[in-house]
């Protein structure tokens, strides 16, 4: 009797279970490595709820134990490696103007076009058995949501930046050039009149190159790969949830629709040990340890000598121990107390508590692991947009700001000795982690959450706003400001014409009224 019971309970755990779990489907096409640490956080922690998940990739293999069994990887590593080269100088290209943009969308509809004609990704596509629950899709390829849209399952769609324009359009979320900055802004703040104006003309010549150019490029593709029946930016609008992988109180501050749901820290794992001779060396910089990384892709052999030269200098003059994320040393003279190599643990690095700075680009991830670590930050932005969202952190006292273009050796360790010794940035930067790191502002349990909310409801689409899909016309009532100017234009008409022919019957009388009483001008007649 024991025994049946005992299988009776078992049976029922096990169907509960797997009515629990869901089919899911990922897409992700960036050849960013930083942005598949994001992607990777995501998945496991959906295979760790009992999700099956098929995960299209170029950087397959990551995945662990125990959450590996419920995660099928679909392989584009090898099909997406002929467009490294391309995609590497596009990263490095410092230049944020239109011409940049373009290339790097037109490069997107590229890679994606050659990874769903991939072998494992066409095998999946063409059988007509396979249906998912949920279909999860890279936000910056909107090629990808045309897969969404084949299998008419309920779509969530991620981005690793701070959102671009359209993204936060799909979902009715207000877009200003001066107030809410998106990943593209160069400016951000107190602006005079003439960055103001710089930046409603870069939102202007952003949101013409995504309509005008990428998104019917990817439509066309969509229409060829799939045969989609309708327009692209109609499958956007129907996107269930957006998720921004960033913390909405260091990205600017926006009024979001509840479609959009901010999952910062998706990557970060606190507690992971250090290698043995690095953690050694950690240790015994007991004066402290500066840290300087330019990023996944942004690599310090591609900066000018003079500057690496001068960069070298200023460390070796300094009282820390300097690790630097740097594969070649040969053009520069490389001071004693700098440790270079071509690539170092970075969180484990940033949590260990003689690590005094973080010298960053300001990409996303880095930024994130900084306050997560509470490591006060210099940054050196290479790219001018990171410098909107570094100085969301700096203006708090958590650090300083470099300008990569003009640099001095005095400044830079004067910069450095400053971040580095002074407590206040380390205070400011505990103060900045105690106030935006809190899962009532985001964080990666949303992530979960929301997902399995839209599992359970197989849609979201109450939760976007009313604007989505207004024209910009309505939006601001330009219609009805129309309205009210051809009203008042027709009764100022109206007005006119009634005072003119009141006038001219006031100025009729009043002659013929002369004319009566004999002292006009034709008296003797």
């Amino acid at each position: 009797m024991g025994l049946k019971i005992f299988c009776a309970v078992f049976i029922l755990a096990f169907m509960c279970h797997a009515v629990k779990g869901a089919s899911i489907l990922a897409l992700f096409s960036s050849l960013s490595y930083s942005d598949h640490l994001v992607y990777r956080g995501y998945v496991s922690r959906l295979a760790q709820r009992g999700h099956n998940v098929v995960v299209m990739t170029p950087y397959p293999g990551h995945f662990q134990f125990p959450e590996v069994d419920r995660i099928v990887e679909l392989d584009v590593g090898q099909d997406s490696s002929p467009y490294w080269d391309e995609f590497k100088l596009l990263m490095t290209n410092t230049d944020d103007y239109y011409p940049r943009l373009k290339a790097i969308d037109e490069f997107s509809v590229k890679l994606a076009i050659a990874q769903l004609k991939s072998k494992p990704m066409t095998a999946l596509l063409i059988n007509p058995t396979i249906s998912f629950d949920l279909v999860i899709t890279e936000a910056d390829v909107p090629l990808l949501y045309a897969v969404a849209e084949k299998y008419k399952a309920p779509h969530i769609a991620i981005t690793t930046s701070s959102g671009k324009i359209h993204q936060y359009e799909s979902k009715g979320n207000p877009i200003h050039p001066i107030l809410y900055p998106d990943v593209n802004s160069l400016s951000y703040g107190n602006l005079g009149h003439w960055d103001r104006i710089s930046e409603v003309y870069r939102q202007y010549k952003s949101r013409g190159e995504y309509y005008n150019n990428y998104l019917p490029l990817c439509e066309l593709a969509a229409k060829k790969l799939f045969g989609l029946k309708r327009s692209l930016l109609q499958v956007e609008h129907d996107i269930d949830l957006l998720f921004v992988a960033s913390n909405p109180a260091l990205i600017g501050n926006r009024p979001s629709a509840p479609a959009v749901v901010y999952v910062d820290r998706m990557h970060i794992t606190p507690g992971l040990s250090l290698p043995q001779e690095l953690f050694n060396l950690l240790e015994s910089s007991t004066k402290g340890v500066v840290y300087f990384s330019l990023g996944a892709v942004q690599e310090s052999e591609q900066l000018a000598v003079p500057l690496l030269q001068t960069l070298a200098d200023s460390f070796g003059e300094l009282p820390f121990t300097v690790l630097w994320k740097i594969a070649n040393t040969t053009m520069i003279t490389k001071p004693a107390n700098v440790i270079t190599h071509s690539w170092f643990p970075q969180q484990q690095v940033l949590a260990h508590p003689n690590v005094k700075a973080l010298i960053t680009n300001g990409g996303s991830r880095s930024l994130e692991e900084a306050v997560f670590y509470g490591v006060p930050i210099i940054g050196l932005p290479l790219v001018k947009s990171r410098k909107v969202f570094i100085n969301e952190i700096t203006k708090h006292g958590a650090g300083e700001i470099l300008d990569p273009y003009n640099l001095d050796k005095e400044t830079v360790i004067a910069t450095i000795n400053a971040v580095a010794s002074n407590e206040k940035y380390k205070n400011a930067m505990v103060k900045v982690k105690s106030t935006v790191v809190n899962p009532l502002i985001s964080g990666p349990d949303d992530a979960v959450w929301w997902t399995e909310y839209l599992l359970r409801n197989r849609e979201a689409r109450q939760l976007r706003s009313p604007a989505v899909g207004i024209s910009s016309f309505r939006y601001y009532l330009l219609d009805i400001a129309c309205y009210l100017l051809i009203a008042i234009s027709l009764a100022l008409c109206l007005s006119y014409y009634m005072i003119r022919a009141v006038a001219r019957s006031v100025r009729r009388r009043f002659w013929l009224y002369r004319g009566l009483d004999g002292s006009g001008k034709f008296k003797a007649l």
